[in-house]
């Protein structure tokens, strides 16, 4: 049943989704990995790198699903390259990974929260629920103002096209 199927993690390396998928599947999540066409042709824009790959996973798996990658990724930890640009970035750099881990990806996720607690900066789990809750906060009020401004935008169109006439 797709409908009961929500984005979780969108890619443009179809390697990359089905190798996730992989990962869900076997701490047993239910998980689809679609091809979406995008709503212009990207040579269009000459736009390469559209994401057009979406790992869907029940609404009700979301958590799940997430927990699942951080404990992978946390096991990756000890393989991570020295010259990994993370470990450049300054404790400030890493908070802004922590609090918009949908901006960075699971594992920098993980490996910023590492770097913090190993720099005497750990964070509890409490804060992170604080700072995930925050973020969708976030997330909600930026989605409302951009439906604003597409509807102000047509309004603003259709009273323009009603001018021309």
């Amino acid at each position: 049943m797709m409908a009961s199927f929500l984005t979780f993690q969108k890619f443009n390396d179809p390697g990359l989704a089905s190798a996730i998928a992989d990962k869900l599947k076997a701490r047993r999540i239910e998980c689809l990995v679609e091809k979406v066409q995008p709503l212009l042709e990207p040579s269009f824009f000459r736009n390469t790198v559209e994401q057009t790959i979406h790992l869907k996973v029940r609404a009700t798996d979301f958590d799940k699903a997430t927990k699942a990658l951080e404990e992978h990724y946390e096991r990756q930890l000890q393989d991570v390259d020295p010259g990994y640009y993370l470990y450049s970035f300054t404790d400030i750099e890493l908070l802004d990974i922590v609090a918009k881990p949908d901006e960075w990806g699971q594992f920098d996720y993980v490996l910023a929260r590492e770097l913090l607690a190993e720099r005497g900066l750990p964070i509890p789990d409490e804060t992170i629920e604080q700072m995930k809750q925050q973020r969708l906060r976030q997330l909600a009020q930026q989605a409302r103002a951009e439906s604003f401004r597409e509807r102000l935008g047509r309004f603003f169109r259709m009273g323009a096209a009603g001018k021309k006439r």
